[in-house]
């Protein structure tokens, strides 16, 4: 039994110390748990050196951390880097969820880039997701928790809640993600000025441009100099185009416009980076 306040008969609790390879190279779940609690139910924690993944399968679970409170009802994936302070407990009388740790590999930067997006209460419209919390908590619970194969499903459940986040966006977030696509698309040939892809967005231009930053973290200029910046790369890589038509192409003013913008950002000229692939 397991001894928490608030953790009810026939909850389970399961622990793995990785091997030096596995802590070093790899995703990995120290300790996870399929939990049955009642409404006394609460973990107050200052920090501990892991991610954490929530599933609320039944009633709910409230949620304080970095300054906000949010409840999680049945179907909720919940995300926390742990070294955050943060607190939770159950909200309802009966609350089933499962649970992991997870570590290693660049997780809590992958966790961040997540909740800084999405914030840390996310529903899971897809089946895939569940299944594969399900894999994981599975492999952890084996004598052997094959930690290669497990390492792969923590990384795929962290790319499914990107993609799925992704698609489920916000209308002002769909109408700049549109923005974002054509710009990629038509940096070369198209009008990519502040004036026409506002009107595009049909916002104004200080609003585009505070929204685009909020959701990409960079500004429409910044954005489109590494679109440019991007595609430069891949001319001077893939193609036998000089450096003053990759330049045009990309839609700098001059060559040597172009070639000072490449130097400061890549750190080469255009041309000692085409010979450093060769």
């Amino acid at each position: 039994m397991i001894p928490d306040v608030g953790v009810l008969p026939g909850s389970e609790r399961f622990y793995y110390e990785p091997d030096d390879f596995t802590e070093k190279n790899l995703f990995y779940v120290p300790h996870a748990g399929i939990y049955k609690c009642s409404g006394e139910y609460e973990v107050n924690r200052r920090h501990l050196d892991a991610c954490q993944i929530i599933i609320v399968d039944s009633g709910s679970l409230t949620i304080e951390y970095s300054g906000k409170i949010k409840t999680a009802h049945a179907g909720t994936i919940v995300l926390l880097d742990c070294r955050i302070p943060h607190k939770y407990y159950s909200s309802s009388d009966h609350l089933n969820m499962r649970w992991f740790h997870f570590t290693g590999n660049a997780s809590g930067n992958y966790t961040n880039m997540l909740i800084n997006t999405h914030g840390f209460c996310i529903p899971v419209p897809v089946m895939e997701i569940d299944e594969c919390c399900d894999k994981i908590l599975s492999l952890i619970q084996r004598k052997t928790p094959m930690p290669h194969i497990s390492s792969a499903a923590l990384h795929k459940l962290l790319a499914l809640l990107s993609v799925t986040i992704s698609s489920n966006k916000s209308g002002l977030e769909a109408v700049i993600s549109e923005s974002v696509d054509y710009i990629t698309e038509n940096f070369s040939t198209g009008d990519t000025s502040l004036e026409t892809l506002a009107k595009h967005a049909n916002i104004s231009e200080n609003y585009y441009i505070k929204k685009f930053r909020e959701y990409n973290k960079v500004t429409p200029h910044q954005f489109i100099k590494k679109v440019r910046l991007h595609a430069a790369k891949e001319k001077l890589t893939t193609t036998s185009m000089s450096i003053e038509e990759i330049g045009d192409y990309c839609g700098f003013s001059n060559t040597s416009h172009f070639i000072m913008v490449f130097q400061k950002a890549v750190g080469l000229t255009p041309l000692q980076y085409r010979n450093l692939w060769l």
